[in-house]
């Protein structure tokens, strides 16, 4: 019998007070320890499973009681030794005083689309449009000719000249190359003449429902592709063989483990369910994965008897998910209040060297350039010229699927065992999923007592949300599937937001006081996937850079230790493995990290810089609406430092069902 004891930490195990009386969890609630409790230093795991949690010396008596081994161990071998007892073998790790924490799950992951971007043309740090040309320009000059060229990452919004692109600046520099450029929230597609002649798309193909290839004047493609008309162009490009998109899975998860991730919900299409089963049959897999179908795969998902919590511990079934709207950078969320929309095609460009020897007066501010001032207000208002003076022009944004199709589909899957997450961002959105699983309830009582198992409806985003439904989601026992690096990404849009509707803008606060669950993620590749940059961004709501100044709506807030929690608990709670992950007990999956930041203890926190008061004064504050936005900490200065370096934590060993599966 082979044991693991991880020792020499400083163990933080985020248990309920509820889950036992051991040394362990009696300071499980706040992860605080009374003067009478030695503090838990070293985990104790039998293969897959966490034994115990204490301090070293009580777990090698455990240790020995659990191999019939009557003799005591506590002062057997030393720190980063193998203590070798008849019987009993213990390989003991040392994690070098640093700071030991239950593994990290991303709820909402987009683990092929994240590979892609690995390996893909990257315009995330392209600073205007001449930029993202040239780059186009630059790899097309290193792909075989004819050769698809694909990337993604562009952000009109943060250009400096926050024009639309065009299809004409394409064709002018990259002629003999099909182009598919996605965009950051990959809801609009930039392609070229080539992309589109091979799609067959031309200017009298009719839109499909849900999406737009987008014209200008006269009528005439412009390149971009919304929503689901991408699919139209998208499945065209080349994709990896079978064996390419596992190579580069197994890199992708690797990336993931050495930022403390030791699960995903995985919300791409078949390529990366084929993958993920790939690298299992291979005994590659490395981190677990909670796999999500879409639409087209529910036909086969149902033939093939696919059922919400089946699987292992390293691969398991979830839901189905669907399409509500579209997204905010793309003005394609759906909204109840009109986008400010500015001019659609910006200003006329007539060739590439216009773009890229454009100058501007520094003294003048284009329209859609708002100040900073400005775009981080919100609600705020909108300067008249933007927005639109013909109201049949009001773009309210694009609902994907009518409430009636959402249910049926919805009723669809969950007839036959399988849950549904529903993607919803705009205010309107959200409203009509919401109404879905109202409609939803008498049939998913029935599915779950007919299969025996929970199945947990989810709403993914869910960024905007109108007053008087924030219960509604505790009251349907809907999950909030969100993503905090969201908020601090969409700064410079929420100028396009209408104060009037008093909208609930990325208010996990809010929904957590109302009894909802909430789970984080980062829906990567669209943000990026270190958890810790998204646990800052729900306690700062500021820009990643950290600039006080720039924090949207303070009061809404989040603690690092209750943040901590929607990264662990919330996800388990999303897959129905609430008994078996995200907090570290007795019984519970080895999954845990190693970190030299401490997330529970702060200087200038609760007024102590120590464990108890820290750690308790964060969790007190964490769903409270009526404070000051400083979370229990003594001020700005204090709050933004304990969030910096979170943000900056380094993983120095990430371990996943008992095996060290990353070490720093």
């Amino acid at each position: 019998m082979l044991m693991r004891l991880f020792s020499n930490a400083v163990v933080r195990t985020f248990a309920p007070s509820s889950s036992g009386s051991d040394a362990a969890t009696l300071a499980a609630a706040t992860d605080t320890v009374p003067d009478s409790v030695t503090a838990p230093d070293s985990i104790l795991v039998n293969g897959e499973t966490i034994v115990a949690v204490g301090t070293r010396a009580e777990l090698l008596d455990i240790a020995a009681s659990e191999s019939s081994t009557t003799a005591a161990l506590a002062s057997a071998g030393g720190i980063g030794a193998t203590t070798v007892i008849p019987g009993l073998e213990i390989e003991e790790i040392d994690c070098g005083g640093q700071v030991l924490l239950p593994g990290l799950v991303d709820a909402h992951m987009h683990s092929v689309h994240y590979a892609d971007s690995l390996t893909d043309l990257d315009l995330s740090n392209v600073r205007s449009l001449a930029e993202a040309v040239e780059a186009i320009r630059e790899r097309a000059s290193r792909t075989p000719f004819g050769q698809w060229v694909v990337g993604s990452g562009w952000d009109l919004n943060k250009w400096d000249d926050p024009r639309y692109p065009d299809r004409d600046l394409l064709d002018q520099v990259v002629p003999d190359h099909p182009v598919a450029m996605w965009s950051v929230d990959l809801h609009t597609l930039w392609t070229n003449a080539h992309g589109l002649e091979i799609a067959g798309i031309d200017d009298l193909t009719a839109d499909p429902f849900g999406g737009e290839f987008v014209r200008d004047d006269e009528g005439e493609l412009t390149g971009l592709v919304r929503e689901d008309a991408t699919d139209l162009v998208a499945r065209f490009i080349p994709e990896p063989t079978r064996e390419e998109q596992v190579e580069r899975l197994d890199r992708t998860q690797k990336l993931f483990l050495s930022q403390g991730l030791t699960g995903i919900h995985d919300f791409d299409s078949i390529a990366s369910t084929l993958g993920w089963y790939d690298l299992r049959e291979a005994d590659r897999q490395h981190i677990r994965v909670t796999k999500y179908l879409r639409g087209p795969e529910v036909p086969w998902a149902i033939e093939t008897g696919w059922h919400t919590g089946d699987g292992d511990g390293w691969l398991r079934r979830g839901g189905l998910k669907l399409f509500s709207d579209g997204a905010l950078g793309s003005h394609t969320c759906h909204m109840s209040s009109p986008f400010p929309e500015p001019s659609a095609h910006g200003d006329d460009v007539s060739d590439y060297e216009a773009v890229s020897d454009e100058s501007t007066d520094s003294g003048e501010q284009d329209s859609r350039n708002l100040s900073a001032q400005e775009s981080y207000t919100y609600p705020g208002t909108v300067p008249e010229d933007v927005l639109s003076s013909e109201p049949a022009d009001a773009n309210y944004g694009i609902a994907q699927m009518s409430e009636d199709d959402l249910f049926e589909n919805a009723r669809l899957a969950t007839e036959a065992g399988i849950s549904v997450a529903i993607h919803a961002i705009g205010d309107q959105a959200n409203h009509h999923v919401l109404n879905v699983f109202e409609r939803l309830r008498k049939t998913t009582k029935e599915a779950e007592e007919h299969f025996e198992r929970p199945l947990r409806h989810r709403v993914e985003h869910a960024q905007f949300i109108q007053p008087a439904d924030v219960a509604r989601f505790a009251e349907l026992d809907v999950i909030a599937s969100m993503q905090p690096r969201h908020c601090i990404s969409d700064l410079h849009l929420l100028h396009l937001i209408d104060e009037s509707a008093q909208l609930a803008a990325y208010a996990w606060p809010d929904l957590l006081a109302a009894g909802a669950h909430v789970a984080f993620g980062s829906d990567g590749p669209v943000e990026p996937a270190n958890p810790f940059a998204a646990i800052y961004a729900a306690m700062t709501r500021a820009n990643i850079s950290g600039e006080a100044s720039t924090s949207f709506q303070p009061w809404r807030r989040l603690s690092a230790v209750e943040a901590f929690r929607q990264h662990t608990v919330g996800p388990a709670y999303a897959a129905g493995l609430e008994d078996r992950r995200g907090y570290l007990a007795p019984g519970m999956d080895a999954d845990f990290i190693v970190v030299d930041t401490d997330p529970c203890v702060a200087e200038g926190l609760g007024g102590s810089g120590g464990a108890s008061g820290s750690a308790a004064g964060a969790q007190g504050t964490s769903t409270d609406l009526d404070h000051d936005g400083l979370l229990g900490y003594e001020s700005e200065e204090a709050l933004f430092a304990h969030a910096e370096a979170i943000r900056d934590t380094t993983v120095a060993l990430t371990v996943v069902g008992g095996q060290v599966k990353y070490r720093a």
